[in-house]
């Protein structure tokens, strides 16, 4: 029964964040939650830069951080397509794999962007404690550059 409510809550937090609502994210999220994103880019080297280590780097620490994170998905239109939850633990202790394919809609049938992603959760008690997102951030690096030269063009005199 846990883990089924478990998995519809995190249904319910991608869906809303899929039409440009992160609250329901951020409800779970604890005081000092911690994100971990990795690469080399502008997701992962916001707020601190990268460091490269055996250890987790976080990347994102707290409410604030973790919120300017979900507004980025919002502002870009970032949508998640779970493939699957997995649950594991006790509410004191509850470890969640989400396996995700993440895409921006181009039109047309075609993505602006897109990348497979595997999410690493740590709750406490219904409280996220840790985030870890995998994925191919050479993909997330490359987005960045296209989206820069795209602003570039669209914002030099004349145009």
């Amino acid at each position: 029964m846990y883990k089924t409510a478990v998995k519809a809550l995190v249904r319910l937090s991608i869906r809303k964040l899929n039409a440009g609502d992160p609250t329901v994210l951020l409800k779970m999220a604890a005081p000092d939650v911690e994100l971990a994103f990795p690469g080399e880019n502008s997701w992962a080297n916001h707020f601190r830069p990268v460091e490269k280590s055996r250890q987790r780097h976080v990347t994102h620490r707290g409410i604030d951080e973790c919120r300017h994170f979900a507004d980025r998905f919002v502002e870009h239109r970032i949508q998640f397509a779970i493939e699957d939850i997995m649950v594991a633990g006790p509410p004191w202790n509850t470890r969640i794999a989400l396996r995700v394919h993440d895409f921006v809609d181009g039109g047309s049938g075609s993505d602006t962007y897109n990348n497979r992603s595997v999410a690493i959760l740590e709750l406490r008690w219904g409280k996220l404690i840790r985030w870890e997102d995998y994925e191919d951030t050479q993909r997330v690096a490359s987005w960045d550059q296209a989206r820069a030269s795209s602003s570039v063009l669209t914002t030099s005199p004349g145009t």
